[in-house]
This record gives C-alpha cells, sequence and structure tokens, in this order.
C-alpha cells in the first residue's frame, strides 16, 4: 500500500511539474531562456548574427544549433517547404506535401517577429516550445510587430499554440495563437525574449 501512495504522489509532482513549466504564460524573470548559437548558415557560409545579418531578411530557427537565413522572404518560403517536404519523406508519408500558406509571410507552424511595425523589416521566425534570447540573434529590443501562424490546420485555431514575448524583467507579452499585431505599443523595441 505504501508502495501505491508513493508512486501515485510521484506522479502527481511529475504532473504538476510538467503543467508548471508547459506554457509561456508561466515563465517570469528567472524563466530557462535557451542559448542558441548566433552562427547562422547564409548563402553557402556561416555568419554571426551577433554581430550582423548582413543582407539577409529572413532567418528561422530550425532548433538552437540550427538557425537559417535567407536573402528574401520568397528564397526563405521555398526552402522552408523544401524542409517540409524532407521531413514527411522521413516520416514515410507518400502524400504530396502542400504549398505552405503564410500570413503576413510568416509561415504555417511558425512564429514570426518583425524589426518595424506592420510587419515590415527583417523578420525572425520560431517554431519550438522553448524560450529563446534575442540577442543570439542580434535582436534584442527590436521588435516592433508580430504574427503567430501556429495552430491553425484543417480545424482552425487550437487556442493552445500561445507563444511569448520577455522583457527580460518578467513582463511577459502573451501571443494568441492565429492572431498578430501590427504594433506593440508601448512594449515596441523591448524584447529580449521570444516564447515559439
Amino acid at each position: 500500500m505504501r508502495t501505491r501512495s508513493r508512486l501515485l504522489a510521484a506522479g502527481v509532482v511529475a504532473v504538476l511539474c510538467v503543467t508548471g513549466l508547459a506554457g509561456p504564460a508561466n515563465a517570469g524573470a528567472g524563466q530557462q531562456v535557451l542559448r542558441g548559437s548566433s552562427v547562422a548558415s547564409y548563402q553557402g557560409r556561416m555568419i554571426d548574427l551577433s554581430k550582423s545579418w548582413e543582407d539577409a531578411q529572413v532567418c528561422a530557427v530550425l532548433s538552437r544549433n540550427d538557425v537559417r537565413c535567407y536573402a528574401s522572404t520568397d528564397e526563405a518560403a521555398a526552402a522552408l517547404a523544401g524542409e517540409a517536404a524532407k521531413a514527411s519523406s522521413a516520416r514515410g508519408s507518400d502524400e504530396p506535401v502542400s504549398p505552405m500558406s503564410t500570413w503576413h509571410g510568416c509561415p504555417d507552424d511558425w512564429l514570426c517577429v518583425y524589426e518595424h511595425t506592420n510587419w515590415g523589416g527583417r523578420r525572425l521566425q520560431f517554431n519550438d516550445e522553448q524560450w529563446h534570447w534575442l540577442g543570439d540573434y542580434g535582436f534584442v529590443d527590436q521588435t516592433s510587430s508580430w504574427t503567430n501562424n501556429q495552430g491553425g490546420g484543417l480545424l482552425g485555431c487550437s487556442g493552445s499554440d500561445w507563444g511569448a514575448l520577455g522583457n527580460g524583467a518578467g513582463d511577459n507579452r502573451n501571443l494568441e495563437d492565429c492572431a498578430a499585431s501590427s504594433s506593440l505599443g508601448s512594449y515596441d523595441n523591448q524584447t529580449e525574449h521570444v516564447h515559439g
């Protein structure tokens, strides 16, 4: 009986830990922020985004150590559609991959932040459920608008794939899935972290 009680208690603790860490709204000033590589691939070479984006206009963070930059939104869309096709093939799916749709240039299943209001300027995009420090990507205090194009699909928005912006002082702004903002108002150019 005591073993069963211990197992039940351990299960409850595990569930509480997972749910406490699951959503961006729960992250405060002490949030765990991933420090990724500031190095990105761009036109066949590596560049350090913390120093310069050179003439890149879009950078996609596929993982902490896999950041890819592109000279235009069209180039980014074509490359990311190719990645989606490879992933589908690796899963053994024979179904053709439909072209990625975009919203303000932000592809399906991505959260995008933009350098200027009205979704203008350089675009940095994420599609994982982690906090990222924008200094790794040369984007601290440079976010003026956003699009969260995650959680859509055939059934519409799930309401569960939120993102967040953080200013480094515990003031987080939630970014509901299937939503966008052309301006951050008083929060303009004050973002240090993003949760994709």
